[in-house]
Protein backbone atom coordinates (compact mmCIF):
# COMPACT_ATOMS: atom_id res chain seq x y z
CA UNK A 1 0.00 0.00 0.00
CA UNK A 2 1.64 3.69 -0.84
CA UNK A 3 -0.43 6.13 0.24
CA UNK A 4 -0.32 10.18 1.06
CA UNK A 5 -2.88 12.84 1.14
CA UNK A 6 -3.76 13.00 -2.22
CA UNK A 7 -3.53 9.54 -3.78
CA UNK A 8 -3.90 5.74 -2.79
CA UNK A 9 -3.28 2.92 -4.54
CA UNK A 10 -3.81 -0.91 -3.03
CA UNK A 11 -4.56 -4.41 -4.65
CA UNK A 12 -6.80 -7.49 -3.05
CA UNK A 13 -7.79 -10.66 -4.44
CA UNK A 14 -11.67 -11.06 -5.32
CA UNK A 15 -14.23 -13.87 -6.42
CA UNK A 16 -18.15 -12.86 -6.63
CA UNK A 17 -18.87 -13.63 -3.01
CA UNK A 18 -17.32 -16.74 -1.23
CA UNK A 19 -13.60 -16.01 -0.97
CA UNK A 20 -10.89 -18.97 0.58
CA UNK A 21 -7.89 -16.88 0.06
CA UNK A 22 -6.15 -14.73 2.81
CA UNK A 23 -7.57 -11.39 2.97
CA UNK A 24 -9.75 -12.17 -0.07
CA UNK A 25 -13.21 -10.43 -0.53
CA UNK A 26 -16.07 -10.67 -2.81
CA UNK A 27 -17.56 -8.33 -5.08
CA UNK A 28 -21.24 -8.98 -3.92
CA UNK A 29 -20.75 -9.86 -0.18
CA UNK A 30 -21.06 -5.95 1.36
CA UNK A 31 -23.80 -4.74 0.08
CA UNK A 32 -21.50 -2.16 -1.86
CA UNK A 33 -23.26 -0.56 -5.06
CA UNK A 34 -21.14 -0.10 -8.30
CA UNK A 35 -21.36 2.76 -10.46
CA UNK A 36 -20.57 3.08 -13.88
CA UNK A 37 -19.28 6.42 -14.13
CA UNK A 38 -20.95 9.41 -16.45
CA UNK A 39 -17.47 9.35 -18.70
CA UNK A 40 -17.73 5.57 -19.52
CA UNK A 41 -19.20 4.28 -22.47
CA UNK A 42 -22.22 2.18 -23.07
CA UNK A 43 -22.73 -1.70 -22.36
CA UNK A 44 -21.41 -2.73 -25.64
CA UNK A 45 -20.25 -6.19 -25.27
CA UNK A 46 -21.13 -8.16 -28.87
CA UNK A 47 -21.94 -11.81 -29.77
CA UNK A 48 -18.41 -12.45 -30.00
CA UNK A 49 -17.57 -11.38 -26.66
CA UNK A 50 -19.98 -12.78 -24.50
CA UNK A 51 -19.71 -15.93 -25.84
CA UNK A 52 -15.75 -16.38 -25.10
CA UNK A 53 -16.48 -15.09 -21.82
CA UNK A 54 -19.00 -17.71 -20.76
CA UNK A 55 -17.71 -20.39 -23.01
CA UNK A 56 -14.33 -19.85 -20.85
CA UNK A 57 -15.94 -20.03 -17.66
CA UNK A 58 -18.21 -23.42 -18.56
CA UNK A 59 -14.96 -24.62 -20.01
CA UNK A 60 -13.29 -24.36 -16.16
CA UNK A 61 -16.21 -25.73 -14.53
CA UNK A 62 -16.25 -28.73 -16.74
CA UNK A 63 -12.80 -29.38 -17.16
CA UNK A 64 -11.22 -30.43 -20.76
CA UNK A 65 -12.82 -34.14 -20.40
CA UNK A 66 -16.00 -32.59 -19.77
CA UNK A 67 -16.37 -33.95 -16.03
CA UNK A 68 -16.83 -31.48 -13.52
CA UNK A 69 -13.59 -30.50 -12.08
CA UNK A 70 -14.22 -26.95 -10.78
CA UNK A 71 -10.70 -25.58 -11.95
CA UNK A 72 -10.22 -21.99 -10.45
CA UNK A 73 -10.24 -19.51 -13.01
CA UNK A 74 -8.72 -15.49 -13.19
CA UNK A 75 -10.55 -13.54 -15.89
CA UNK A 76 -8.54 -9.98 -15.11
CA UNK A 77 -8.06 -6.89 -13.27
CA UNK A 78 -10.65 -4.73 -12.21
CA UNK A 79 -9.93 -1.09 -11.13
CA UNK A 80 -12.45 0.84 -8.81
CA UNK A 81 -12.65 4.03 -7.07
CA UNK A 82 -12.10 3.79 -3.12
CA UNK A 83 -15.96 3.24 -1.43
CA UNK A 84 -17.46 6.67 -0.77
CA UNK A 85 -19.78 7.29 2.34
CA UNK A 86 -22.48 5.59 0.17
CA UNK A 87 -21.05 2.36 0.18
CA UNK A 88 -20.63 3.66 -3.72
CA UNK A 89 -17.60 2.48 -5.99
CA UNK A 90 -17.01 3.85 -9.63
CA UNK A 91 -15.92 1.08 -12.26
CA UNK A 92 -12.90 2.30 -13.93
CA UNK A 93 -12.30 -0.90 -15.49
CA UNK A 94 -14.44 -4.12 -15.72
CA UNK A 95 -17.62 -2.62 -16.21
CA UNK A 96 -18.44 -4.83 -19.81
CA UNK A 97 -17.45 -8.30 -17.41
CA UNK A 98 -19.27 -6.97 -14.31
CA UNK A 99 -22.32 -5.96 -16.32
CA UNK A 100 -22.08 -9.52 -17.99
CA UNK A 101 -22.00 -11.19 -14.95
CA UNK A 102 -25.39 -9.22 -14.01
CA UNK A 103 -27.14 -10.51 -17.06
CA UNK A 104 -25.97 -13.89 -16.41
CA UNK A 105 -27.16 -14.21 -13.02
CA UNK A 106 -30.70 -12.47 -14.17
CA UNK A 107 -30.95 -15.47 -16.34
CA UNK A 108 -29.98 -18.07 -14.37
CA UNK A 109 -32.27 -16.96 -11.77
CA UNK A 110 -35.37 -17.16 -14.47
CA UNK A 111 -33.83 -20.40 -15.61
CA UNK A 112 -34.05 -22.11 -12.04
CA UNK A 113 -36.07 -20.15 -10.00
CA UNK A 114 -35.82 -22.70 -7.04
CA UNK A 115 -32.07 -22.20 -6.79
CA UNK A 116 -30.87 -22.07 -3.11
CA UNK A 117 -27.98 -19.74 -3.96
CA UNK A 118 -29.53 -17.98 -6.48
CA UNK A 119 -32.34 -16.49 -4.05
CA UNK A 120 -29.67 -15.33 -2.03
CA UNK A 121 -28.43 -12.67 -4.70
CA UNK A 122 -30.39 -9.62 -5.80
CA UNK A 123 -29.83 -7.50 -9.23
CA UNK A 124 -29.29 -4.02 -7.13
CA UNK A 125 -25.66 -3.58 -7.23
CA UNK A 126 -24.90 -2.31 -10.17
CA UNK A 127 -26.52 1.26 -11.54
CA UNK A 128 -25.26 3.21 -14.67
CA UNK A 129 -24.88 6.91 -15.10
CA UNK A 130 -24.25 6.88 -18.77
CA UNK A 131 -25.56 8.59 -21.38
CA UNK A 132 -27.58 10.86 -18.56
CA UNK A 133 -29.99 8.47 -16.96
CA UNK A 134 -30.55 6.94 -20.71
CA UNK A 135 -28.48 3.63 -19.84
CA UNK A 136 -29.74 3.30 -16.45
CA UNK A 137 -33.57 3.02 -18.03
CA UNK A 138 -32.70 0.23 -19.87
CA UNK A 139 -30.80 -1.64 -17.47
CA UNK A 140 -33.80 -0.98 -14.88
CA UNK A 141 -36.13 -1.92 -17.39
CA UNK A 142 -33.83 -5.01 -18.39
CA UNK A 143 -33.97 -6.29 -14.80
CA UNK A 144 -38.03 -5.52 -13.95
CA UNK A 145 -38.57 -7.31 -17.15
CA UNK A 146 -39.51 -10.71 -18.48
CA UNK A 147 -37.23 -11.04 -21.24
CA UNK A 148 -40.18 -13.00 -23.45
CA UNK A 149 -38.96 -11.60 -26.14
CA UNK A 150 -35.91 -10.19 -28.32
CA UNK A 151 -37.43 -6.77 -29.44
CA UNK A 152 -35.17 -4.44 -27.19
CA UNK A 153 -32.61 -3.52 -30.16
CA UNK A 154 -31.48 -0.96 -28.41
CA UNK A 155 -31.50 -2.13 -24.68
CA UNK A 156 -27.96 -3.95 -25.10
CA UNK A 157 -28.59 -5.90 -21.30
CA UNK A 158 -31.56 -7.42 -23.20
CA UNK A 159 -30.20 -7.74 -26.34
CA UNK A 160 -26.95 -9.92 -24.68
CA UNK A 161 -29.32 -11.92 -22.43
CA UNK A 162 -30.58 -13.71 -25.18
CA UNK A 163 -26.99 -14.41 -26.42
CA UNK A 164 -26.17 -15.19 -22.50
CA UNK A 165 -29.37 -17.77 -22.68
CA UNK A 166 -28.16 -19.40 -25.91
CA UNK A 167 -24.78 -19.93 -24.52
CA UNK A 168 -25.93 -21.46 -21.25
CA UNK A 169 -28.39 -24.01 -22.92
CA UNK A 170 -25.47 -24.94 -25.34
CA UNK A 171 -23.67 -25.52 -22.02
CA UNK A 172 -25.90 -27.33 -19.58
CA UNK A 173 -28.12 -29.88 -22.24
CA UNK A 174 -26.66 -33.37 -22.62
CA UNK A 175 -27.11 -34.78 -25.96
CA UNK A 176 -30.42 -35.81 -26.27
CA UNK A 177 -31.21 -31.96 -24.89
CA UNK A 178 -32.41 -32.70 -21.93
CA UNK A 179 -31.17 -30.66 -19.03
CA UNK A 180 -32.72 -31.88 -15.73
CA UNK A 181 -29.33 -33.25 -14.65
CA UNK A 182 -27.63 -30.37 -14.44
CA UNK A 183 -26.47 -29.80 -10.81
CA UNK A 184 -26.93 -25.45 -10.75
CA UNK A 185 -26.51 -24.94 -6.86
CA UNK A 186 -23.13 -26.18 -7.61
CA UNK A 187 -22.73 -24.92 -10.67
CA UNK A 188 -23.42 -21.41 -8.71
CA UNK A 189 -21.58 -21.99 -5.71
CA UNK A 190 -18.78 -22.44 -8.03
CA UNK A 191 -19.43 -18.92 -10.20
CA UNK A 192 -19.44 -17.41 -6.90
CA UNK A 193 -16.37 -18.49 -5.42
CA UNK A 194 -14.06 -20.11 -8.06
CA UNK A 195 -13.84 -17.08 -10.49
CA UNK A 196 -10.98 -14.68 -9.38
CA UNK A 197 -10.30 -11.00 -10.06
CA UNK A 198 -7.68 -8.67 -9.06
CA UNK A 199 -9.20 -5.58 -7.85
CA UNK A 200 -6.99 -1.94 -7.86
CA UNK A 201 -8.59 0.21 -5.67
CA UNK A 202 -7.34 3.83 -6.34
CA UNK A 203 -8.15 7.08 -4.47
CA UNK A 204 -6.52 9.86 -6.59
CA UNK A 205 -8.32 12.84 -8.85
CA UNK A 206 -9.48 11.39 -12.73
CA UNK A 207 -6.38 12.87 -14.57
CA UNK A 208 -4.31 10.19 -12.25
CA UNK A 209 -6.83 7.65 -12.13
CA UNK A 210 -6.40 7.03 -16.07
CA UNK A 211 -2.89 7.47 -16.14
CA UNK A 212 -3.13 3.73 -13.46
CA UNK A 213 -5.84 2.74 -15.69
CA UNK A 214 -3.52 3.02 -19.01
CA UNK A 215 -0.65 1.41 -16.87
CA UNK A 216 -2.91 -1.57 -15.83
CA UNK A 217 -3.78 -1.56 -19.46
CA UNK A 218 -6.51 -4.07 -19.64
CA UNK A 219 -9.46 -5.21 -21.15
CA UNK A 220 -12.30 -2.41 -21.00
CA UNK A 221 -12.95 0.95 -22.20
CA UNK A 222 -10.01 1.58 -25.05
CA UNK A 223 -9.29 5.04 -23.96
CA UNK A 224 -7.58 6.31 -27.77
CA UNK A 225 -7.11 10.19 -27.66
CA UNK A 226 -10.37 11.09 -28.52
CA UNK A 227 -11.56 9.02 -24.96
CA UNK A 228 -9.08 10.79 -22.82
CA UNK A 229 -9.91 14.44 -24.16
CA UNK A 230 -13.22 13.77 -23.43
CA UNK A 231 -13.13 12.38 -20.21
CA UNK A 232 -10.30 15.06 -19.18
CA UNK A 233 -12.31 17.65 -20.35
CA UNK A 234 -15.19 16.76 -17.91
CA UNK A 235 -12.84 16.91 -15.07
CA UNK A 236 -11.61 19.97 -16.32
CA UNK A 237 -14.83 21.46 -16.25
CA UNK A 238 -16.33 20.13 -13.37
CA UNK A 239 -13.44 20.88 -11.23
CA UNK A 240 -11.88 23.57 -12.85
CA UNK A 241 -15.05 25.42 -13.86
CA UNK A 242 -17.49 24.38 -11.29
CA UNK A 243 -19.47 22.52 -13.90
CA UNK A 244 -22.59 20.36 -13.37
CA UNK A 245 -22.22 16.85 -13.99
CA UNK A 246 -24.40 17.10 -17.20
CA UNK A 247 -21.47 18.97 -18.67
CA UNK A 248 -20.57 15.96 -20.00
CA UNK A 249 -23.10 15.72 -21.88
CA UNK A 250 -22.66 18.96 -23.53
CA UNK A 251 -18.97 17.49 -23.68
CA UNK A 252 -20.70 14.43 -25.50
CA UNK A 253 -23.17 16.14 -27.89
CA UNK A 254 -19.48 17.75 -29.45
CA UNK A 255 -18.70 13.86 -30.58
CA UNK A 256 -22.32 13.00 -31.15
CA UNK A 257 -21.94 16.34 -33.84
CA UNK A 258 -19.12 14.91 -35.84
CA UNK A 259 -21.22 11.44 -36.41
CA UNK A 260 -24.16 12.91 -37.58
CA UNK A 261 -22.08 15.37 -39.99
CA UNK A 262 -20.09 12.59 -41.24
CA UNK A 263 -23.32 10.38 -41.25
CA UNK A 264 -25.06 13.32 -43.97
CA UNK A 265 -22.17 13.14 -45.55
CA UNK A 266 -21.94 9.14 -46.37
CA UNK A 267 -18.03 9.72 -45.43
CA UNK A 268 -15.77 9.77 -42.52
CA UNK A 269 -14.12 13.67 -43.37
CA UNK A 270 -13.18 13.90 -39.95
CA UNK A 271 -12.82 13.03 -35.79
CA UNK A 272 -12.75 14.48 -33.03
CA UNK A 273 -8.80 14.30 -32.83
CA UNK A 274 -9.04 16.28 -36.32
CA UNK A 275 -11.04 18.91 -34.54
CA UNK A 276 -8.71 19.09 -31.58
CA UNK A 277 -5.69 19.44 -34.32
CA UNK A 278 -7.07 22.83 -34.90
CA UNK A 279 -8.09 23.92 -31.39
CA UNK A 280 -4.19 22.91 -30.75
CA UNK A 281 -3.05 25.46 -32.94
CA UNK A 282 -6.34 28.24 -31.99
CA UNK A 283 -4.72 27.50 -28.32
CA UNK A 284 -0.90 28.05 -29.04
CA UNK A 285 -2.18 31.17 -31.18
CA UNK A 286 -4.26 32.95 -28.66
CA UNK A 287 -2.87 32.49 -25.66
CA UNK A 288 0.77 33.20 -26.47
CA UNK A 289 2.07 29.50 -26.03
CA UNK A 290 5.77 28.83 -27.07
CA UNK A 291 5.61 28.17 -31.07
CA UNK A 292 7.43 24.55 -30.49
CA UNK A 293 4.11 23.24 -29.61
CA UNK A 294 2.85 23.33 -33.20
CA UNK A 295 5.11 20.48 -33.75
CA UNK A 296 3.29 18.33 -30.67
CA UNK A 297 1.28 15.50 -31.93
CA UNK A 298 -2.50 16.63 -30.82
CA UNK A 299 -2.42 13.35 -28.21
CA UNK A 300 0.65 14.68 -27.14
CA UNK A 301 -0.09 18.51 -26.74
CA UNK A 302 -3.37 17.85 -25.04
CA UNK A 303 -1.93 14.72 -22.60
CA UNK A 304 0.33 17.70 -21.40
CA UNK A 305 -1.56 20.69 -21.49
CA UNK A 306 -4.23 19.03 -19.03
CA UNK A 307 -1.22 17.32 -17.16
CA UNK A 308 -0.07 20.97 -16.10
CA UNK A 309 -3.48 22.29 -15.51
CA UNK A 310 -3.91 19.70 -12.87
CA UNK A 311 -1.14 19.81 -11.42
CA UNK A 312 -0.32 16.00 -12.35
CA UNK A 313 3.41 16.82 -14.35
CA UNK A 314 4.55 20.44 -15.36
CA UNK A 315 6.02 19.47 -18.48
CA UNK A 316 8.46 21.81 -20.05
CA UNK A 317 6.86 24.37 -23.03
CA UNK A 318 3.66 24.57 -20.26
CA UNK A 319 4.76 25.25 -17.34
CA UNK A 320 5.42 28.77 -17.40
CA UNK A 321 2.43 29.49 -19.53
CA UNK A 322 -0.60 27.21 -19.13
CA UNK A 323 -1.83 27.33 -15.31
CA UNK A 324 -4.60 29.92 -14.67
CA UNK A 325 -4.34 31.42 -18.12
CA UNK A 326 -5.13 29.08 -20.83
CA UNK A 327 -9.41 28.65 -20.86
CA UNK A 328 -11.11 25.67 -23.07
CA UNK A 329 -14.42 26.20 -23.86
CA UNK A 330 -16.56 23.95 -25.11
CA UNK A 331 -17.97 26.47 -27.29
CA UNK A 332 -14.85 26.81 -28.97
CA UNK A 333 -14.80 23.05 -30.24
CA UNK A 334 -18.18 23.63 -31.80
CA UNK A 335 -17.92 26.53 -33.26
CA UNK A 336 -14.82 24.27 -35.17
CA UNK A 337 -16.46 21.58 -36.07
CA UNK A 338 -19.96 23.84 -37.36
CA UNK A 339 -17.01 25.67 -39.72
CA UNK A 340 -15.32 21.78 -40.57
CA UNK A 341 -18.26 20.91 -42.05
CA UNK A 342 -19.63 24.23 -43.57
CA UNK A 343 -15.99 23.77 -45.50
CA UNK A 344 -16.98 20.16 -46.50
CA UNK A 345 -20.36 21.09 -47.91
CA UNK A 346 -19.33 24.17 -49.32
CA UNK A 347 -19.02 24.62 -53.25
CA UNK A 348 -15.77 25.82 -55.29
CA UNK A 349 -16.37 29.14 -57.38
CA UNK A 350 -13.35 27.99 -60.15
CA UNK A 351 -11.67 25.84 -61.09
CA UNK A 352 -8.81 27.98 -59.25
CA UNK A 353 -10.27 27.86 -55.79
CA UNK A 354 -10.79 23.90 -56.03
CA UNK A 355 -6.99 23.34 -57.37
CA UNK A 356 -6.02 25.57 -54.21
CA UNK A 357 -6.45 22.94 -51.87
CA UNK A 358 -4.88 20.34 -53.43
CA UNK A 359 -1.84 22.65 -54.35
CA UNK A 360 -1.96 23.03 -50.51
CA UNK A 361 -1.82 19.62 -50.00
CA UNK A 362 0.56 18.45 -52.48
CA UNK A 363 3.22 20.93 -51.37
CA UNK A 364 6.20 20.29 -48.68
CA UNK A 365 3.59 22.05 -45.87
CA UNK A 366 0.20 20.01 -46.87
CA UNK A 367 -0.44 19.69 -42.71
CA UNK A 368 -0.85 23.08 -42.51
CA UNK A 369 -4.10 23.10 -44.61
CA UNK A 370 -6.27 23.23 -41.20
CA UNK A 371 -4.93 27.26 -41.35
CA UNK A 372 -8.39 27.06 -43.29
CA UNK A 373 -10.46 26.05 -40.31
CA UNK A 374 -8.05 28.28 -38.18
CA UNK A 375 -9.57 31.70 -40.95
CA UNK A 376 -13.30 30.13 -40.99
CA UNK A 377 -12.92 29.57 -37.11
CA UNK A 378 -11.57 33.44 -36.62
CA UNK A 379 -13.85 35.12 -39.18
CA UNK A 380 -17.13 33.52 -39.33
CA UNK A 381 -19.80 35.74 -39.61
CA UNK A 382 -17.99 38.59 -40.78
CA UNK A 383 -18.80 40.28 -44.05
CA UNK A 384 -17.69 38.40 -47.28
CA UNK A 385 -15.68 35.98 -44.77
CA UNK A 386 -16.49 33.48 -47.32
CA UNK A 387 -14.82 34.96 -50.47
CA UNK A 388 -12.28 36.22 -48.27
CA UNK A 389 -11.31 32.42 -47.05
CA UNK A 390 -11.20 31.59 -50.88
CA UNK A 391 -8.90 34.38 -51.70
CA UNK A 392 -6.83 33.33 -48.36
CA UNK A 393 -6.13 29.79 -49.43
CA UNK A 394 -5.56 30.85 -53.08
CA UNK A 395 -2.35 32.63 -51.86
CA UNK A 396 -1.64 30.48 -48.87
CA UNK A 397 -1.75 28.01 -52.18
CA UNK A 398 0.54 29.75 -53.66
CA UNK A 399 3.42 30.71 -51.06
CA UNK A 400 4.01 27.02 -49.87
CA UNK A 401 4.18 26.34 -54.33
CA UNK A 402 6.98 28.61 -54.45
CA UNK A 403 8.81 27.18 -51.74
CA UNK A 404 8.32 23.64 -52.58
CA UNK A 405 9.53 24.65 -55.75
CA UNK A 406 12.38 26.96 -54.25
CA UNK A 407 13.60 23.96 -51.83
CA UNK A 408 13.96 20.11 -51.81
CA UNK A 409 12.86 19.94 -48.55
CA UNK A 410 10.69 21.83 -45.80
CA UNK A 411 12.80 25.02 -44.52
CA UNK A 412 11.93 26.38 -40.60
CA UNK A 413 11.41 29.56 -42.31
CA UNK A 414 7.93 28.40 -43.95
CA UNK A 415 7.65 26.72 -40.48
CA UNK A 416 7.98 29.66 -38.57
CA UNK A 417 6.30 32.16 -40.85
CA UNK A 418 3.52 29.92 -40.85
CA UNK A 419 2.99 29.75 -36.94
CA UNK A 420 3.19 33.61 -37.02
CA UNK A 421 0.69 33.81 -39.48
CA UNK A 422 -1.87 31.51 -37.39
CA UNK A 423 -1.10 34.33 -34.69
CA UNK A 424 -2.27 37.11 -36.93
CA UNK A 425 -5.44 34.87 -37.89
CA UNK A 426 -6.15 35.11 -34.18
CA UNK A 427 -5.64 38.29 -33.27
CA UNK A 428 -5.65 40.53 -36.13
CA UNK A 429 -7.58 41.76 -38.99
CA UNK A 430 -8.40 40.45 -42.54
CA UNK A 431 -6.64 42.92 -44.12
CA UNK A 432 -3.60 42.76 -41.75
CA UNK A 433 -3.14 38.76 -42.34
CA UNK A 434 -3.80 39.19 -46.40
CA UNK A 435 -1.15 42.03 -46.49
CA UNK A 436 1.28 39.30 -44.27
CA UNK A 437 0.94 37.04 -46.74
CA UNK A 438 1.02 38.67 -49.44
CA UNK A 439 4.30 40.34 -48.40
CA UNK A 440 5.55 37.07 -47.57
CA UNK A 441 5.14 35.77 -51.28
CA UNK A 442 6.61 38.48 -52.68
CA UNK A 443 7.71 39.57 -56.03
CA UNK A 444 10.35 37.18 -58.16
CA UNK A 445 13.35 39.59 -57.24
CA UNK A 446 12.59 38.22 -53.60
CA UNK A 447 13.37 34.68 -54.33
CA UNK A 448 16.43 34.92 -55.84
CA UNK A 449 20.21 33.68 -54.64
CA UNK A 450 20.03 30.61 -52.63
CA UNK A 451 17.27 28.56 -53.47
CA UNK A 452 16.69 30.64 -56.20
CA UNK A 453 12.73 30.09 -57.84
CA UNK A 454 13.26 30.74 -61.58
CA UNK A 455 16.08 28.06 -61.87
CA UNK A 456 14.38 26.00 -60.01
CA UNK A 457 11.37 26.61 -62.21
CA UNK A 458 13.85 26.24 -65.20
CA UNK A 459 15.60 23.37 -64.61
CA UNK A 460 16.08 19.81 -63.97
CA UNK A 461 12.64 18.61 -62.28
CA UNK A 462 12.51 15.32 -62.62
CA UNK A 463 14.73 14.16 -60.09
CA UNK A 464 11.69 15.64 -57.13
CA UNK A 465 9.05 14.06 -57.65
CA UNK A 466 6.92 16.54 -55.80
CA UNK A 467 8.47 19.42 -57.85
CA UNK A 468 7.31 17.76 -60.99
CA UNK A 469 4.07 17.09 -59.84
CA UNK A 470 3.35 20.32 -58.89
CA UNK A 471 4.73 22.18 -61.46
CA UNK A 472 3.23 19.97 -64.51
CA UNK A 473 -0.14 20.37 -62.96
CA UNK A 474 -0.02 24.08 -62.08
CA UNK A 475 1.01 24.44 -65.65
CA UNK A 476 -1.80 22.69 -67.01
CA UNK A 477 -4.06 24.27 -64.50
CA UNK A 478 -3.15 27.61 -66.29
CA UNK A 479 -4.20 26.42 -69.84
CA UNK A 480 -7.80 25.51 -68.68
CA UNK A 481 -10.53 28.33 -67.70
CA UNK A 482 -9.65 27.78 -64.41
CA UNK A 483 -11.11 31.84 -63.50
CA UNK A 484 -14.43 30.98 -64.47
CA UNK A 485 -17.13 30.90 -62.46
CA UNK A 486 -18.63 27.72 -63.92
CA UNK A 487 -19.57 24.78 -61.68
CA UNK A 488 -19.50 21.73 -64.40
CA UNK A 489 -15.42 23.40 -65.71
CA UNK A 490 -14.89 24.02 -61.93
CA UNK A 491 -15.38 19.98 -60.73
CA UNK A 492 -14.06 19.14 -64.05
CA UNK A 493 -10.66 20.62 -63.99
CA UNK A 494 -9.99 19.89 -60.32
CA UNK A 495 -11.12 15.87 -60.93
CA UNK A 496 -8.96 15.90 -63.91
CA UNK A 497 -5.70 17.56 -62.26
CA UNK A 498 -6.22 15.22 -59.01
CA UNK A 499 -8.83 12.70 -59.33
CA UNK A 500 -7.86 11.24 -62.15
CA UNK A 501 -4.62 8.66 -62.97
CA UNK A 502 -2.09 11.21 -64.24
CA UNK A 503 1.28 10.63 -65.81
CA UNK A 504 3.98 13.52 -66.66
CA UNK A 505 4.73 12.61 -69.75
CA UNK A 506 8.11 13.21 -71.46
CA UNK A 507 7.53 14.63 -75.09
CA UNK A 508 10.36 13.68 -76.58
CA UNK A 509 10.87 10.62 -74.66
CA UNK A 510 13.90 9.89 -72.31
CA UNK A 511 14.16 6.63 -73.42
CA UNK A 512 14.07 7.03 -77.12
CA UNK A 513 11.77 3.86 -78.65
CA UNK A 514 15.23 4.13 -81.18
CA UNK A 515 17.90 2.53 -78.67
CA UNK A 516 20.63 4.02 -80.84
CA UNK A 517 19.22 7.67 -81.29
CA UNK A 518 19.46 7.70 -77.00
CA UNK A 519 23.02 8.81 -76.30
CA UNK A 520 22.64 11.40 -78.94
CA UNK A 521 19.54 12.65 -77.58
CA UNK A 522 21.03 12.89 -74.04
CA UNK A 523 23.99 14.84 -75.42
CA UNK A 524 21.73 17.38 -77.43
CA UNK A 525 19.06 17.95 -74.84
CA UNK A 526 20.85 17.71 -72.06
CA UNK A 527 18.74 18.84 -68.64
CA UNK A 528 16.42 20.47 -71.16
CA UNK A 529 14.52 17.34 -71.76
CA UNK A 530 13.70 16.72 -68.06
CA UNK A 531 12.78 20.48 -67.93
CA UNK A 532 9.12 21.87 -68.03
CA UNK A 533 9.85 22.65 -71.59
CA UNK A 534 9.48 18.84 -72.09
CA UNK A 535 6.98 17.76 -69.49
CA UNK A 536 3.24 18.12 -69.11
CA UNK A 537 0.45 15.96 -67.80
CA UNK A 538 -1.16 13.47 -69.64
CA UNK A 539 -3.81 10.50 -68.66
CA UNK A 540 -1.87 7.58 -67.49
CA UNK A 541 -4.08 5.19 -69.96
CA UNK A 542 -2.61 7.38 -73.23
CA UNK A 543 0.53 7.82 -71.80
CA UNK A 544 1.17 4.01 -71.27
CA UNK A 545 -0.42 3.44 -74.84
CA UNK A 546 1.95 5.39 -76.74
CA UNK A 547 5.21 4.54 -74.16
CA UNK A 548 8.35 5.94 -76.17
CA UNK A 549 7.18 6.68 -79.65
CA UNK A 550 8.86 9.12 -82.00
CA UNK A 551 6.74 12.45 -81.79
CA UNK A 552 4.78 11.92 -84.86
CA UNK A 553 2.89 9.29 -83.77
CA UNK A 554 2.27 10.99 -80.42
CA UNK A 555 0.62 14.12 -82.01
CA UNK A 556 -1.76 12.04 -83.35
CA UNK A 557 -2.91 10.50 -79.86
CA UNK A 558 -2.23 13.63 -77.62
CA UNK A 559 -5.51 15.27 -79.25
CA UNK A 560 -7.98 12.24 -77.43
CA UNK A 561 -6.64 13.94 -73.86
CA UNK A 562 -9.00 15.70 -71.62
CA UNK A 563 -6.15 18.24 -71.10
CA UNK A 564 -6.00 21.61 -73.00
CA UNK A 565 -1.98 21.62 -72.67
CA UNK A 566 -2.14 18.56 -74.37
CA UNK A 567 -4.57 19.43 -77.50
CA UNK A 568 -2.54 22.99 -77.60
CA UNK A 569 0.83 20.54 -78.04
CA UNK A 570 -0.59 19.19 -80.96
CA UNK A 571 -1.94 22.77 -82.63
CA UNK A 572 1.60 24.49 -81.88
CA UNK A 573 4.19 22.09 -82.50
CA UNK A 574 4.00 20.39 -85.70
CA UNK A 575 7.62 18.63 -85.15
CA UNK A 576 9.70 18.48 -81.88
CA UNK A 577 13.30 19.57 -81.52
CA UNK A 578 15.19 20.88 -78.84
CA UNK A 579 14.92 24.63 -79.91
CA UNK A 580 11.04 24.12 -79.64
CA UNK A 581 11.27 22.42 -76.23
CA UNK A 582 13.60 25.41 -75.09
CA UNK A 583 10.90 27.76 -76.55
CA UNK A 584 8.05 26.42 -74.87
CA UNK A 585 10.16 26.21 -71.20
CA UNK A 586 10.48 29.80 -72.09
CA UNK A 587 6.78 30.11 -72.17
CA UNK A 588 5.65 28.39 -69.65
CA UNK A 589 8.10 29.34 -67.42
CA UNK A 590 6.32 33.15 -67.46
CA UNK A 591 2.74 31.96 -67.42
CA UNK A 592 3.58 30.02 -64.12
CA UNK A 593 5.55 33.76 -62.88
CA UNK A 594 2.61 35.94 -64.33
CA UNK A 595 0.18 33.58 -61.86
CA UNK A 596 2.20 33.52 -58.82
CA UNK A 597 3.81 37.01 -58.79
CA UNK A 598 1.44 38.87 -61.28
Amino acid sequence: METNKSFSISAKTCTLKYNSQLNGEGILSDDVKYIIPIYQRPYSWSYEQVKKFLSDIFSSYWGNEGQIVEEPMFIGTMQLSIKNANNEQDIIDGQQRLTTFLVLLKILKREFPNCVELEKIGLNWLSTRVSNGTQQEYLTAFIQGDLTSNDEALNAYSKNSFLVNEVIQEQIKDENGNSASFDIERFVKYLLSNIYFVVIETKAGLSKTLQIFNAINTTGLDLNGGDIFKIRMYEYLRDKKGKEETVFDDISLLYQMIDENNAKLGRTATDINGILSTYQYILIAKYGLPTTLYSYSTDTFFERLFDTIFNINKWEHFKNNVENIVELSIKEIERIIEVRYEWENSEYLTAEDACAIHFIWLSRYGRYWALIFVFLYKFKGEKDYWDNMRLFTKQLSKLYVIYSIRFAKAINEIHTFTYSLIKDIINKSFEEVMRTLNEKIGKLENHKGWGDFENALGGDIVDNSKVKNIICRLSAMLEETYEAIDKDSTNKISNQLFGSPIDIEHIQSYHDIDEKKRNSIWEQWGSDINSIGNLMVLESSINKSISNREYAHKITRYPESQYIICKKQVTDYSKWTVEDCRERKESEIKKILKYLFG
